[in-house]
């Protein structure tokens, strides 16, 4: 295939001393060579800014941003500020990639002249086990099928029909001017450039294949809960939201803006280590909650919006098992119901 259109990767570093040659050597050996490589050093205090700087030394392909800490999401706007691939791609430095991926990628996007193509990945589990995750059967999408595609995304929201991860794809650049949003202040930074780009997109195509490998961090962001957590799941119920106001999915976009803050909390609260106590409290206080109120009430399904409180209500009496609390919270969901 004539490598005949530039591809950007970026590779946003932060603290992966022990795993940033793996990720790097998957990627300068990569068999499409036409890539520029743009590590951004984001402020790591261990010897990543070094390491950077001596892989570029090595390979021309690479360039160096150094900045201070401000996040995963923010340091792929710093990469994408000095992008001048026509296509560009994302890599987590912990994670490494199989030797074809960009070369069946790009040879996809060139041939059909698309705005994006996806594959699936493979994740590794703290077990050191594998999973491989491929979404969809390969297919191309234009115009009015992405639209389609893009409506299912909200409205499936038990089994999104792409995962919205942007590690796994490569995307045409023009076609992105918007901005990554801050892990620190929404809950995912991966959802709502999904989101957007699918907006913009007038074709993509989905490899059925695992290229991509992806290292499970059960202490990421969005898998931990703190305090600030509720209120980074309604930021980005609200982003969501807003992404979809105006459109011919605004519906949706409502609903699955309420599901996001069930999802996006669900998960973190469960696996926390707070007491069962507190965590009645925590979902207490997202059901009473105005906010979510909003999204529930501008949901325009009223079963799906009952069959989301009876999941809530189903996982915490399967994972606790203990009754008074069951019998307390379906106390709040079926008040909650009446008012809705």
């Amino acid at each position: 295939m004539e490598e005949n259109k530039l591809l950007s990767v970026i590779v946003p570093v932060y603290n992966v001393e022990n795993y940033l040659d793996r990720c790097m050597e998957s990627i300068v050996n990569q068999t499409y060579k036409n890539l520029e490589i743009i590590l951004v050093d984001d402020g790591s205090p261990d010897r990543c800014p070094e390491k950077c700087e001596e892989w570029a030394k090595r390979d021309s392909r690479i360039k160096v941003v150094h900045k201070k800490n401000a996040g995963l999401g923010l340091a792929r706007n710093s990469g994408l500020e000095v992008a001048t691939g026509e296509y560009v791609a994302f890599v987590d430095s912990d994670d490494w990639l199989e030797p074809d991926m960009y070369k069946e990628l790009m040879h996809e996007a060139i041939e059909h002249d698309l705005d994006c193509v996806y594959c699936g990945f493979r994740q590794q589990l703290p077990s050191q086990n594998f999973v491989d995750y491929v979404d969809m059967s390969g297919v191309i999408f234009r115009d009015g099928e992405v639209s389609e595609l893009s409506r299912r995304f909200v409205l499936d929201f038990s089994h999104e029909p792409l995962h919205f991860s942007v590690w796994h794809g490569v995307y045409r650049l023009k076609l992105i001017d918007f901005k990554f949003v801050s892990e620190r202040e929404y809950m995912s930074e991966d959802l709502p450039f999904t989101l957007m780009f699918l907006q913009r997109c007038r074709s993509f195509s989905y490899l059925p294949k695992a290229l991509y490998n992806y290292v499970y961090n059960a202490k990421s962001l969005s898998r931990t809960y703190n305090e600030s957590t509720f209120k980074r799941a309604l930021s980005t119920a609200g982003l969501v939201n807003d992404i979809y106001r105006g459109t011919e999915h605004e519906g949706a976009g409502n609903a699955y803006a309420f599901c996001q803050v069930y999802f996006l909390m669900r998960f973190p609260i469960m696996k926390s280590k707070i007491s069962l106590r507190r965590k009645y409290q925590i979902f207490k206080k997202i059901i009473q909650d105005e906010a979510y109120g909003e999204f529930l009430s501008n949901s325009k399904n009223f079963v799906f919006r009952k069959g989301i409180k009876y999941r809530l209500l189903k996982s915490i009496y399967n994972m606790h098992r203990k009754k008074r609390v069951l019998l307390n919270f379906l106390t709040i969901v079926a008040v909650s119901m009446k008012k809705g």
